[in-house]
């Protein structure tokens, strides 16, 4: 991912409830969603940090974590100053802290159903009491999505047996491994794979696409920080 992808679409200024305490000169922390392996995200976003602090002229503190069920934990405990992920745990959160939403990601997400490219699935049906792995429970376009095409190919949650490895990239590497016959993911971490492991597979079915990741802040930041980041 580049910066050019995430194109911050400011959304208005932060609403009059985030207001809370300074920061000094402490980092802001900044969580970002594990949609690969911890030290690869580290490095996809680490042009994106270097940016974010020449432009607010505060420092900021990246962290991931080791699964994207850890990460959701974590956002939900309101660890984060300011994170990206998930919509569906950003509702949560909104309600139960009242993270705000300040920006979004200018792609929409969709979801990928993938299996090897020799001798892998050729339709969501070869699937039936197959194993399928997904990075988490509710994660939306690797999982949620991805089942919702399966259920309505006839492949119910009930006639596969479903696991859940913690990061996309663990997923693919089920599925090019052999022990697991399709896979959940998303277009950009698929497209981050390495070529050698990106052609050992096919996306045997794209998902229709919901609303992008949001940037959302923590009602501790204070106004004016929010409205230059």
């Amino acid at each position: 991912m580049t910066i050019s992808t995430l194109c911050l679409a400011l959304l208005l200024a932060a609403p009059a409830a985030v207001l809370a305490h300074p920061h000094g000169d402490e980092p802001i922390l900044f969580g970002i969603a594990p949609q690969q392996e911890p030290e690869k995200v580290r490095a996809m976003w680490a042009p994106f940090f270097r940016h974010l602090e020449r432009e607010v002229g505060h420092p900021f503190a990246f962290e991931t974590a080791s699964s994207i069920e850890e990460f959701q934990k974590r956002v939900l405990e309101g660890r984060y100053d300011i994170w990206w992920g998930n919509p569906l745990t950003y509702i949560q959160v909104s309600k139960r802290l009242g993270y705000q939403a300040i920006a979004r990601d200018t792609t929409r997400i969709a979801g990928l159903l993938v299996t090897l490219k020799v001798d892998g699935a050729k339709s969501p049906k070869d699937l039936l009491g197959k194993k399928i792995v997904y990075s988490a429970p509710d994660a939306i376009g690797g999982t949620l999505l991805v089942q919702a095409l399966l259920a309505r190919e006839g492949v119910a949650p009930d006639q596969v047996e479903s696991i859940y490895t913690g990061s996309h990239d663990a997923v693919y590497r089920s599925v090019i491994e052999g022990t697991a016959a399709a896979g959940g993911g998303v277009p950009r971490s698929f497209n981050a794979l390495p070529a050698e492991q990106r052609e050992k597979l096919v996306v045997l079915a794209r998902t229709e696409e919901v609303a992008p990741q949001a940037f959302a802040v923590h009602p501790r930041l204070y106004r004016s920080v929010v409205t230059k980041i």
